[in-house]
């Protein structure tokens, strides 16, 4: 142990010391002079917000300006349409294939703005060629996700003035042409799109006569099947004859019934009656279903198998037909027995599930 009374100046530098630090402790005060001329702070300010790009008339000059940042999604609205768009093709030149922010905020401008330039100029790229094939999938695929007269209208000029060329891009535009189909015909049929689709079926560009006529179909106008019966009457090609008896079956406006029960009773072809037999059949209808029953009645013998397989169709496309047919069939007088016999065997079929 050492000791203070020999070493009297070391008891003195103690207590010193000792004052010291209580001094530190009360009173906060640096033992040593802070450096911080050569220290770097580890703290990161956040990036700018969307609002930053207010001035989009700055943001996006003559030439493509780098694309927006897609975790800026709430800042679309502050964003002209012309803005979104000209951000999306500088996207397309920096070999961005997704773009899902700028691409869904384009969709919902253009849906209320019908009108608008953006169109134009993207038919222009189309015909420059000036646009690599992921970016024409995207385009395409937006002008169907629009839905509206004028995105219907551009991607017809696109494959009437023979744009789409690449296999992927087609493709794309099978799938885009579907989306003008309406999803409920009977809250939303889409009737102000078919001129657009009737005047497209007369493209030479026959890759997309299946998507066009089905999309005319799935409207289904009456001035659409008048086109439709005139091609199956002309006889004069044969893939669009094909094609046309494949779109008929996709009929489902139930104020055709009347005129495609005509055609059946007195039809102008064959084709025209085969086909018009096998949209009633498909058209998931009471009214299209009762119509082939009116048909049968005055049939010969000859036409048992087509009536069995029009009449196994409609059971299963209007299951309320098969009520119908239990309630009514024992009292429908027909021209051939075999006709009538053929209906119940289905009819008995359909009903024990073979």
């Amino acid at each position: 142990m050492v000791s203070f009374k020999k070493y009297p100046g070391t008891l003195l530098l103690l207590l010193l010391l000792g004052v010291v630090i209580c001094s530190v402790n009360l009173w906060g005060l640096p033992l040593l002079g802070a450096r911080t001329d050569h220290v770097e702070s580890t703290f990161q300010p956040p990036e700018p917000t969307v609002k930053s790009f207010v001035n989009t008339k700055q943001a996006v000059p003559g030439k493509f300006s780098n694309p927006l940042n897609e975790d800026r999604k709430q800042g679309f609205s502050l964003l002209s349409t012309e803005a979104i768009w000209k951000n999306l093709l500088a996207g397309f030149q920096d070999g961005k294939k997704v773009q899902i922010g700028l691409e869904n905020a384009l969709i919902e401008r253009l849906r209320t703005e019908p009108d608008n330039a953006i169109y134009k100029e993207l038919l222009s790229l189309f015909r420059q060629g000036s646009l690599a094939g992921f970016a024409q999938q995207v385009l395409v695929s937006l002008l169907g996700e629009v839905g509206n007269y004028k995105s219907a209208e551009t991607l017809m000029s696109l494959v009437n003035e023979t744009l789409l060329e690449e296999a992927d891009v087609k493709l794309a535009a099978f799938d885009a042409i579907s989306k003008f189909s309406p999803e409920l015909w009977h809250e939303n049929p889409n009737t102000e799109l078919a001129p657009v689709f009737e005047a497209a079926w007369q493209t030479e560009n026959a890759d997309f006569w299946p998507s066009i006529a089905n999309v005319m179909a799935s409207i289904g106008t009456p001035a659409s099947l008048d086109i439709f019966i005139e091609t199956l009457i002309d006889n004069t090609n044969a893939e669009r004859v094909a094609v046309v008896k494949q779109a008929m079956t996709n009929l489902v406006n139930p104020a055709l019934i009347p005129k495609l029960a005509d055609s059946l009773e007195n039809p102008a072809s064959e084709n025209v009656q085969l086909a018009s037999g096998n949209a009633l059949a498909n058209m998931g209808e009471i009214g299209a279903a009762s119509a082939l029953l009116d048909w049968s009645a005055g049939v010969d013998a000859g036409k048992a198998e087509l009536v069995k397989q029009w009449f196994e169709t409609a059971m299963n496309t209007t299951p309320e037909f098969i009520g119908f047919l239990e309630t009514n069939l024992p009292a429908q007088k027909f021209s051939s027995p075999e006709i009538k016999q053929a209906i119940s065997l289905v009819l008995k079929d359909i009903k024990n599930g073979v």
